[in-house]
């Protein structure tokens, strides 16, 4: 099963039309390593996140394979007024702990993606994003969250000295008062996990919700620490 999906976006403006859109400064890019980044609605709400790498002319957004229909139709919205053209990569992504002469590091995971390969290392990847406490934005929680309620700020994935993105406005107010309604914990389960998205319960009242699954944690945007936490009927005990 795959866990990443390669999208491209190529033409003079690429860069710059990017920068408009995402969270991460773009002109911080450089070879051999992509940026964390995340695209955000007019309500500040992830809908996709993951990697940007390449050049000005020329880059790739790294993201989660059920989100790319949802980020191409989002950004499909402008690109009307574009150079550049945005397609979706039919080649593989090998994905390793090791670096290759082609590849781009995916920080905070301890990953590099070499793409135009075969498909390979995905299923040790996710679970490295779910350690690193990366969440890696599926369908089941699109446009769900602020950046700071699934630690997207705490990881490096927004910037705040760049210029305006869509959401800019509502992200950099909730980083201001310095306190959102969720935060990003983990939890450890035994047995089968619980599906993405799942409500995070303790005792009868909501507290959550499950944002990223590993085979034997999970990270939950959650509004208290309170415990025990169920979620899907599994049992979840709060991890160091």
């Amino acid at each position: 099963m795959r866990h990443l999906a390669q999208l491209d976006f190529a033409g003079p403006d690429a860069a710059p039309f990017l920068q408009g859109y995402l969270t991460a400064d773009l002109e911080q890019l450089e070879p051999g390593r992509a940026l964390p980044m995340a695209l955000t609605n007019l309500k500040g709400r992830v809908i996709a996140s993951g990697w940007v790498g390449g050049e000005s002319d020329r880059v790739r957004l790294f993201v989660h394979p059920t989100v790319t229909a949802i980020l191409s139709r989002e950004l499909g919205k402008y690109l009307l007024f574009a150079k550049s053209k945005l397609t979706q990569a039919q080649t593989g992504l090998g994905l390793s702990g090791d670096p290759s002469p082609d590849s781009l590091e995916l920080s905070p995971v301890g990953y590099h993606v070499t793409p135009g390969t075969s498909d390979e290392g995905h299923a040790a990847f996710a679970e490295a994003c779910v350690n690193a406490g990366f969440v890696l934005v599926a369908e089941a929680i699109a446009g769900s969250f602020l950046p700071q309620m699934i630690g997207l700020t705490a990881i490096g994935a927004v910037s705040f000295a760049k210029g305006c993105y869509l959401g800019q406005e509502v992200v950099a107010r909730a980083e201001h008062r310095g306190q959102v309604k969720q935060q990003l914990r983990r939890y450890r389960f035994d047995g089968g996990g619980p599906a993405l998205g799942a409500d995070v319960t303790a005792g009868p009242k909501k507290i959550g919700t499950v944002a990223a699954v590993g085979s034997s944690t999970v990270l939950a945007a959650v509004r208290s620490n309170d415990s025990p936490v169920f979620a899907d009927g599994c049992r979840l005990a709060i991890s160091a």
